[in-house]
């Protein structure tokens, strides 16, 4: 028997918070008995339960407003007037069963009326739109002239399209089937490939289209792969911010990524899916592609499901581009968007599409040392032991270490005795086969994430071709998958060595650069705090002097270990450290590690009357903004548990600053791309690794290269404190880093 289950006072309150206020006569808010009596309906049209059931919690009634609470008893009303006898009242839930699935939605509706605005219940949206499916290159021709005529005449008239794609054996290459166009809001064309239409076809009409046409679609960055738009194909210029260039897409047509602008609308989402825009744009129910087609090839699928599905995703992005733009208007992240991520789309591709070489020989020698390696620990951990185990076993290590060989464990719980990383990191003074435990689990993730697993992507051409993505971080960082690049070891000797199996192809050099303490350069900027600039404008070690300051030691006296200390500082504030935290990262008491911290703020007091100032107007805004208008909701800060607080203020502290550095490099990269085109060399930027670049440079280009690349890193943003790129030159990754 399938059964509805909602937590009730929840149910109601989310409901008042998503939608628009207002009130019924007597003037009391009704809006959230509206909104659940509307979510209600719309599920069971959706869904065919035979009972439901309504959860009561009392806790969370209590933590209710009066005016929720309210709407609370209005709304059981009306569920006991819709479903009479069938309902059950107890103290934790409220039951009832549907018999007709149909009078009850008509009954809810009824209730619904009673309490909108309008005196009518709003009907849940549904596509009404005509589509169909053609491939006659005469009525396609007349198709493309039409929507050509409708998008020139404004660069507000969209144009929408959306590409039928599935993925080949390669997991970077996807075979087009076809493109749904959208530009009438009452029809949507779906064109085959097949007969004329071919795939260089459409490409080509598209590249038409965008010089007079302002193009949307969701993920512009596949369809790079069919076409090249006018905007960044004469492009020759990066990002100023003063330009006039910079405002042109407020007259001029300009493609629209329905993707990148509902993430920067909302970066806490990180997987938007079309479905997703249409029922957060629109109310719109689309099935997602996955769900509707599984497995199965778009050859094989019901002709009429492939093109009803494509014409719908065309109609989405179509409606919902100009209320995303509404909102990249409202949150002021217009220029963000238009200026920085739809041109950095375009660069990543062309990175994706580049690659880098990775010799296959030279990963499988690297993977080779490695297991010498760990075949010796395998050994050293067994002798120790005095028997053979799983060392991978978290259940047989803990009982090796704890029972039988007497270590001191946290403690036991029913899954067994804990082995993580930090537990083994305190033990490894007691005995000497913790540390080798903790080696061979470094060595053995090497081997299995990188000499193994990176040789899964090597393609035909040599190369890889890792897979760069602008709409997964909240804090507006580029990431990679697919092989995750971003996480190239880099703390070990022998985890840095996998570098030297990335080289550029013949005869060419990579030209490597990567920003300087990026983030604390920031920190000083936006804490205005005179100490720390003048700490970067006198050019010195930056921990050095910090050291000296906090220590109260003259600057050539500092010792190694209280410039560690004063590093660990310098980062940890950055990120909004606790003094638990810095204790743990130096193994030492937390009242050392409070010391150290209450003696930075005294040595650099800005930056704690900056992090003060940007969680408070974090609290008052919801959100926080970094340099170049980037907003990250921080809805923690809310919340009642305290240690969510506590990490929406962590949040609140490192956001601007890191979401700041990742603005910073995408301008770079913008920069640096476009700087390339324009001076017309062969050398191509391939790689971007956290705050760092890589070029892969011709051998008679090195030296405008270099220059080139330090020149834009350095000037990708105006800072208090001088931005500083540190550029080298190597015949392979290792080198030149």
């Amino acid at each position: 028997m399938s059964s509805l289950s909602i937590n009730l006072y929840e149910y109601v309150r989310d409901a008042f918070y998503s939608m628009p206020v207002f009130s019924d006569s007597e003037g009391r808010f009704v809006n959230g008995v509206y909104g659940a009596l509307f979510k209600l309906a719309n599920t069971m049209q959706t869904e065919v339960p035979e009972s439901a059931t309504l959860i009561k919690n009392k806790e969370t009634f209590e933590s209710l407003t009066p005016a929720v609470k309210e709407q609370v008893l209005l709304f059981i009303d009306a569920i006991k007037a819709v479903c009479g006898e069938e309902l059950s009242d107890q103290d934790e839930k409220i039951t009832f069963t549907i018999q007709n699935k149909d009078n009850i939605i008509s009954a809810l509706k009824e209730k619904m009326a009673l309490f909108s605005p309008t005196g009518k219940a709003n009907e849940n949206a549904t596509f009404t739109l005509m589509m169909r499916s053609t491939s006659d290159l005469n009525e396609v021709e007349a198709i493309f002239g039409k929507a050509l005529e409708y998008g020139k005449k404004a660069a507000n008239n969209y144009v929408a399209f959306y590409l039928m794609t599935e993925s080949t054996t390669s997991s970077k290459q996807k075979n087009i089937h076809g493109l749904a166009l959208c530009f009438d809001e009452s029809e949507g064309i779906y064109i085959p490939v097949e007969n004329f239409i071919t795939v260089d076809y459409l490409g080509k009409k598209l590249s038409e289209l965008s010089k007079q046409v302002s193009l949307v679609t969701f993920d512009i960055k596949e369809s790079f792969r069919l076409f090249t738009p006018n905007e960044f194909e004469k492009r020759d210029y990066g990002y100023t911010g003063e330009a006039e260039e910079q405002s042109d897409y407020k007259n001029v047509p300009r493609c629209f990524d329905t993707l990148i602008g509902a993430y920067l609308v909302n970066p806490n989402k990180n997987d938007y899916e079309p479905s997703d825009i249409a029922k957060e744009y629109l109310g719109l129910s689309l099935e997602k592609k996955s769900d509707l087609f599984g497995k199965k090839s778009l050859a094989e699928a019901d002709e009429k499901t492939v093109y009803e599905f494509a014409c719908k995703s065309a109609f989405v992005f179509l409606k919902s581009a100009p209320l995303i733009r509404k909102n990249l208007v409202k949150y002021q992240m217009e220029e963000l968007f238009y200026e920085v991520e739809m041109p950095l789309s375009y660069v990543l591709f062309s990175m994706e599409k580049e690659g880098i070489i990775a010799k296959s020989d030279e990963l499988k020698a690297y993977g080779d040392k490695l297991q010498v390696r760990i075949t010796e620990l395998e050994k050293k951990i067994y002798d120790a032991a005095g028997c053979e185990f799983n060392i991978n076993s978290p259940k047989q290590l803990g009982e090796i270490l704890f029972e039988r060989l007497g270590l001191p464990a946290e403690k036991k719980t029913k899954s067994g005795y804990s082995t993580a990383a930090d537990v083994l990191e305190k033990l490894a003074p007691e005995h000497k086969i913790v540390a080798d435990i903790l080696e061979y689990r470094g060595l053995s993730k090497l081997k299995s994430t990188y000499a193994d697993g990176l040789a899964n992507y090597i393609e035909e051409d040599g190369r890889i071709h890792t897979s760069f993505n602008q709409t997964i971080t909240a804090t507006g960082r580029i990431s990679s998958t697919e092989p995750n690049l971003q996480n190239i070891p880099m703390r070990t000797e022998l985890g840095r060595l996998i570098r030297k199996v990335f080289v550029p192809k013949d005869g060419y050099v990579f030209a490597d650069a990567d920003y300087s303490q990026i983030e604390l350069r920031i920190l000083a900027h936006m804490s205005e705090d005179q100490g720390l600039i003048d700490a970067y404008h006198e050019g010195k070690d930056i921990h050095g002097i910090t050291a000296s300051k906090v220590f109260h030691v003259p600057f050539e006296e500092v010792t190694p270990l209280q410039r560690r200390n004063a590093k660990a500082v310098n980062f940890g504030i950055v990120y909004g450290i606790s003094s638990f935290g810095l204790s743990q990262d130096l193994s030492i008491s937390v009242g050392e590690a409070k010391d150290y911290m209450n003696k930075y703020f005294e040595t650099y007091p800005g930056v704690k009357a900056y992090q003060d100032r940007v969680i408070l107007d974090a609290k008052q805004k919801g959100y926080s903004l970094t340099m170049f208008g980037r907003r990250r909701p921080i809805p923690e800060l809310k919340n009642s548990n305290f240690n969510i607080r506590q990490f929406g203020e962590r949040v609140a502290m490192n956001a601007p600053i890191q979401g700041t550095a990742a603005d910073i490099m995408k301008i770079a990269m913008i920069n640096v791309f476009f700087r390339i085109k324009k001076e017309n060399l062969k050398s191509k930027l391939i790689l971007q690794i956290h705050d760092e670049l890589v070029i892969e440079t011709a051998p008679d280009e090195t030296k405008i290269v270099t220059a080139l690349l330090t020149t834009e890193m350095e000037n990708a943003a105006k800072l208090s404190v001088p931005l500083v790129a540190e550029c080298h030159i190597g015949t392979d990754w290792y080198e030149a880093k």
